[in-house]
Order: C-alpha cells, then structure tokens, then sequence
C-alpha cells in the first residue's frame, strides 16, 4: 500500500529521532548519567520550578496578544495552551498543537482573532528568541574555546540573528495599509481574477488586519511581548543551572546559555521528530559535552522527564467543549444532514 507523503515525513523522522537517541547513549558515561541521576532525584521538584514558570509567562504573553475586548481568561488559555503543546508534542509540532488551539477557543472568540493572536506571540516569541540566542552565540564565540564547526554553527545564529531581528521593527512600525492584501490585490488586478473572494484567502487577510492592528495599537503590548522572551530564556537558562547545581556540578552563567542556545537550535531543527525523541537527547548531550563539561545526559534525562511530565498535564487538563458550544456543533450537523437528504 503506497503511503502518503506526511506518513514518509513521520517514518523519516521517527527514524532518525531513534539514530540519534541510539548514538547519544553510545557517546554519554551510562554509569555517570545514573550516578547524576540519582543525586538529582530529591531535587527533581525543584528543577521543575522553572518550566512551570515559563508555562505561566507563555501563557500570560499569548494572553495579553488578544484584543482587549475579546481576551479570554487566563486559566482557560493555559489549559488550552498545555493541551494543544501535549498533541503537539507527540506529532509534528505547529502542525497539529497550533490549528488546536483555535479549535479550542472556538467558544470563547472568533477564529481569526485567535489565530492572529497565536501568530503574533509566535512571531514576538520567535524574532526575539533568535536574538538573544544570536547575542549568546556572538559571546560564546569569543569568550569560550569551541572548536571549528562549533564556531561556525554559533556563527550562523548570530548572523541570523542580526538578519532577522529588525523584522519586527519592520513590521510594527507605525503605518497604515497591509502587505498580504496588497499583494493579494496586485495579482487579481494583473492576472483577472478574483483570488481575494476565496475563503481561505479572505480569512487570511482578515487574520493580517487583526494581526497588524495588534502590532500597531497598543505600544505597552509589543513592548512586554518584547522584553517576555528574554526573560523566558532566563528561566530556562536557570533550569540548566539548577540540574548542575543538583548533582554537584555547577556552571556559569555562559555555559548555562550556550547550553540553552544550542538544546533550542535543536529543538527547532527536530520540529518534525514526535516527542523530540533522540534530538533532544543528543542536543543538550552534545553540547554540554563540547564545553567539556560532564552530567550532559543527565541534563537531557531530566529535560526528558520535565516534557513527559507537562505533556501528561496537558493531556489532563484538556478542556471539554462547554454545553453551548456541543449543541451549536449539533445544530449546524443537523442543518447538513438535511440538507443532503
């Protein structure tokens, strides 16, 4: 039986998850990694601490991305937030957990504003993310001893970094007008047609208007969205510090971001591997081990616990549809039934 081209992309990557857990147990001290683990058991709630804290500020930043007239509660979004990222975490990330979370707030606001609020805490997120790790990579390029291609991988994300980053600025800037829509507009007037009318065009466009008027409106907004990734990265930064710290093995504060740059770099890479299996593994093994360091794959075994243990969260606090929500669902099957007959 042929197979569909998302089943080739899922074998793919499970297979090449499974090369890279396997070659990361070869390279990481087996007899090390379960002496570090055991010293980090009776520390493992306070490893957590972190994660939670930056489930909380993901939340609160995809919150205050809403309008404020449509912004639904906190509690809500984090329930959302943490189920969408569990299905997400076991499938293709974005693919999956992304279209969830505007299913799941089908009740509470209209599609296009949540999926512009998404957009918006994704690209807020993203753009300055990349900074701050191209920051990092300029500063462990000249601070720390890294070898050739480490160099040049670091290198990378600075330039990147420096290309990317006055993105934002470009597209927040105070102006009026859209981009997608002009375009859009162009090709219907060269080309004769009416792409515009479409239905999924026309909710694009009505997902850029959105989307742009959040980035143009409130200043206070794309200031914290801003300053919030920044933060978030230091408090990932810290989980990295306190498993060292744990098992009698303390960094400092540059390795502790270098390590971080490099296990997102990964990350980021291996959005296709379900549950991360193996990259995340082998990014924070490699580059802990890189930086000459030791407990690499007891960082990753605790990162590893941490993922299964949110996901498990999600998976239970996955938000039921309201009453309200079911019978409109209801309803508007019922309307198609009798339609057809």
């Amino acid at each position: 039986m042929a197979r569909s081209v998302p089943q080739i992309i899922s074998i793919a990557a499970i297979v090449v998850g499974l090369g890279l857990f396997a070659v990361t147990l070869f390279h990481i001290d087996l007899d090390e990694t379960v002496a570090s683990a055991k010293r980090l058991g009776l520390a493992l709630p306070l490893v957590l601490l972190p994660s939670a804290a930056w489930q909380l500020l993901r939340t609160w930043g995809w919150q205050i991305s809403f309008p404020d007239d449509a912004r639904p509660g906190f509690t809500h979004l984090f329930r959302v937030r943490l189920a969408a990222e569990a299905i997400g975490f076991f499938t293709v990330r974005g693919v999956a957990g992304e279209p969830l979370k505007v299913l799941l707030l089908l009740d509470r606001c209209p599609p296009q504003i949540a999926t512009a609020s998404i957009a918006l805490e994704r690209l807020a997120f993203a753009i300055m993310s990349i900074g701050v790790a191209g920051l990092i990579s300029f500063f462990a390029v000249t601070r720390l001893a890294l070898p050739r291609a480490w160099d040049t991988v670091f290198g990378a994300m600075t330039a990147v970094a420096i290309i990317l980053v006055p993105v934002l600025g470009f597209i927040a800037r105070r102006r009026t007008g859209d981009y997608l829509g002009r375009m859009v507009a162009t090709f219907d007037r060269r080309r004769g047609r009416r792409l515009g009318t479409r239905r999924v065009v026309k909710f694009i466009l009505d997902v850029e208007d959105v989307l742009l008027e959040l980035l143009r409106g409130d200043r206070r907004r794309l200031v914290r969205l801003i300053w919030l990734p920044v933060l978030c990265y230091f408090v990932m930064t810290m989980e990295i510090w306190i498993v060292f710290w744990a098992i009698g093995a303390p960094v400092g504060l540059m390795e502790g971001l270098t390590i971080e740059t490099f296990a997102r770099l990964g990350s980021v890479a291996s959005a296709a591997i379900p549950a991360n299996l193996g990259a995340l593994e082998a990014s924070n093994a490699a580059v802990v081990s890189m930086l000459g360091l030791t407990g690499g794959g007891t960082l990753a075994l605790a990162r590893r616990i941490r993922a299964l243990l949110w996901a498990a969260v999600g998976f239970a606090l996955y938000p039921k549809p309201t009453r309200s929500s079911r019978s409109s669902r209801s309803s508007r099957s019922n309307r198609s039934e009798r339609s057809v007959y």
